[in-house]
């Protein structure tokens, strides 16, 4: 069961406009350096705002994932995509709150465990909807399904970026086994979409008899050209 779906707010476009439709404080950043959630500044390049970006690149390529879900009407993928930039969202937040920050706003950023055990079920589903695995699978099967696959590898890199963070116990170690599951579903339903878009997975196979062939068939055929050119 996917369960309800993630609330979808929609843009207002009537003359009515309350301020601008910007974040304000732009360009406190031009220095070099932005605000976390507790208004603690720190340099762009701490490991929290690397792990910000990353996620957000995430999100962000999940969200083209989405996209393409919708247009080929796989609906579950869209719904389960929409909850997943969700959880991501509620990620940042977290990141975003150094422990040093107030009760308050540790209690209103704290990362669940129900995150992770929502994405265990979605892979333990999907994982029955999908042809057991008998060969490594390259990345492909069709535009959504390479969609998936190069979003799992995005996730690896936000799974990465924690990594500091938790060591130094800034973050719930909750956070970082989302995205190391996460990157796992995303494998499930990349696989899920080749399925459902009747696409093809092509699966590995030791490349170097098949490159001897390739540049024996080269030689080969380079030799025939040079002889018709000498006749």
């Amino acid at each position: 069961m996917i369960g309800r779906l993630a609330s979808v707010r929609f843009i207002q476009t009537s003359a009515v406009v309350f301020g601008r439709g910007f974040k304000p404080g732009r360009g406190t950043g031009d220095k070099g350096s932005s605000s976390l959630f507790n208004n603690e500044r720190r340099w762009k390049d701490d490991a929290a705002f690397t792990a910000l970006g990353t996620t957000d690149e995430l999100s962000s390529w999940l969200g083209l994932c989405r996209e393409k879900a919708e247009a080929d009407g796989i609906e579950d993928v869209d719904h389960i995509l929409t909850r997943v930039q969700c959880i991501i969202q509620d990620l940042g937040a977290h990141v975003a709150t150094p422990p040093e920050s107030s009760k308050k706003k540790l209690e209103k950023t704290a990362f669940d465990a129900n995150f992770v055990a929502y994405v265990h079920g979605l892979i333990d589903e999907y994982g029955d909807k999908v042809p057991p695995i008998r060969q490594f699978i390259l990345p492909g099967g069709g535009e959504l399904a390479a969609r998936l696959q190069y979003g799992r590898a995005l996730c690896r890199r936000a799974e990465r970026s924690l990594v500091p963070l938790m060591r130094d116990e800034a973050i719930d170690e909750n956070a970082l086994k989302f995205l190391n599951r996460l990157s796992d579903l995303l494998f499930v339903l990349g696989r899920y979409a080749c399925l459902r878009t009747k696409n093809m997975e092509k699966t590995y196979l030791p490349p170097l008899d098949r490159v001897k062939e390739d540049l024996k068939w080269q030689t080969t055929n380079l030799h025939e050209k040079k002889n018709k050119k000498d006749e």
